[in-house]
């Protein structure tokens, strides 16, 4: 019987082999910025990043993947930062997710734009989560079905009344449970100081309102204050800001705040859910017709050449008309919206109108359905963003990794190959 003989494998084929094998977790770990560097990855449009890049910018606004819905979040050059909306209430945990996971766990500012549940629906959990020190609500009461009065938890409900009196109502009453609860979570609201439990500000936004800081600023510019200009810190021990203009109609959207976030001299314009027009036939004036005919020509001046739109309404018909692209032109356009959505947004009229623009840049459409998650920021002057979702130019990135591997393993077997000199004299 034959004994089987020991196959030894000599030790420079082992260095060479671990030399090589750890070359590779070099590789796999620095993949994206060994492609930046090589130039591999070429099909990167021409403002697309990786996220290891954008993550060296001063500031950041992330465009969050919620689905059918909508939520921004700002990080400022002075590391404050600012959540706008927070989706419906399934995407509530996965914004706090997101937040975690950015290293937040104080929320600066909030801001809820309007009352629909798909903005305002996570924000919910996110207030049970995270302590919030300054909030923005829109001027909308908090109703009860079941009465013909504003709910106890509603802060404004004594201003509800005496414009109710007056016959000068046109106050958007919301009914959903979703806004009581909203309602409720904001006048209940603390946060810690050395120590010391404070109660956050409620602030109800208007056009006019700014918010400062070190290189930034954000400025309110809907909705509209009432002629008469109602100071709600009159009215309220809890509650700041102006009662702002009604339409009469029971479309929240009509209410929704429209701001701009400027970071260094970057622009960005979040229009929230404000409408142009109810319908082909009625064309009335609505939210974002009262925003272009009330600016003045320096405001005119201030937000024309935008950076970054995010659409309105998640690109719905009825949002986001020729006149606001005309006065912005925008360079890149987002749209929060879902797969495959009920509503099927974004609108063909709405992509239409923005494909008309020749401010646009080449790659100016980015959408949440489509990319996921959306980050822009200034990278060394130049306006980048990086998408989670890259479709084609993903493959790519995955396929450097697996060549990687594939030479690496090629390589290796080479080497195993080579037959030792000492084992060819023993042959021979």
């Amino acid at each position: 019987m034959k004994k089987n003989k020991k196959v030894k494998i000599s030790k420079w084929k082992i260095v060479v082999s671990v030399v090589l094998l750890c070359l590779l977790a070099v590789a796999l770990i620095f993949a994206d910025k060994i492609e930046v560097l090589v130039g591999y990855n070429k099909k990167l449009k021409s403002h697309q990043t990786n996220l290891n890049t954008i993550n060296t910018g001063d500031y950041a606004v992330s465009f969050i993947d919620v689905g059918q819905g909508s939520s921004t979040l700002i990080e400022f050059p002075d590391g404050k930062n600012m959540l706008v909306d927070g989706g419906d209430i399934s995407y509530g945990e996965e914004v706090a997710d997101y937040l975690t996971n950015k290293n937040i766990s104080v929320i600066d500012y909030l801001v809820a734009t309007h009352a629909d549940s798909d903005h305002i629906g996570g924000l919910n959990y996110v207030l049970e989560h995270f302590e919030v020190k300054n909030i923005y609500r829109p001027f909308q009461i908090s109703y009860d079905k079941t009465s013909s009065k504003p709910n106890d938890v509603e802060d404004l409900g004594a201003v509800y009344e005496e414009l109710n009196q007056n016959g000068k109502s046109k106050i958007n009453k919301v009914t959903t449970s979703v806004y009581k609860e909203f309602i409720t979570n904001i006048y209940s609201e603390t946060y810690k100081v050395d120590g010391e439990t404070q109660t956050s500000m409620v602030t109800v936004f208007y056009d006019g309102l700014k918010i400062s800081g070190v290189n930034y600023e954000v400025e309110f510019f809907a909705p509209l204050k009432r002629d008469e200009e109602i100071l709600l810190i009159e009215k309220s021990t809890r509650t700041y800001g102006y009662a702002t203009v009604g339409y009469g109609t029971s479309n929240s959207n009509d209410n929704s705040a429209i701001l701009t976030v400027t970071c260094y001299e970057d622009k960005y314009l979040i229009m929230g859910d404000a409408r142009f027009t109810e319908s082909d036939l009625d064309k009335k004036s609505l939210s974002e017709f009262d925003f272009i005919n009330s600016l003045t020509e320096e405001e005119k001046l201030l937000i024309a050449k935008v950076d970054v739109l995010l659409v309105a309404h998640h690109g719905s018909k009825y949002s986001t008309s020729t006149e606001l692209l005309e006065l912005v032109k925008p360079r890149f356009a987002i749209i929060s919206a879902g797969v495959n959505n009920k509503y099927n947004h974004p609108h063909s009229e709405v992509l239409y109108r923005l494909s008309l623009l020749t401010c646009l840049e080449d790659d100016y459409l980015l959408r949440t359905d489509e990319n996921g998650d959306i980050i822009f920021s200034n990278i060394n002057g130049e306006l980048l963003y990086y998408v989670e979702s890259q479709g084609a130019e993903e493959k790519v990135t995955i396929s450097f990794r697996a060549l990687c591997v594939i030479m690496t393993f090629s390589l290796i077997f080479v080497v195993f190959s080579i037959k030792d000199r000492k084992q060819k004299r023993i042959r021979k």
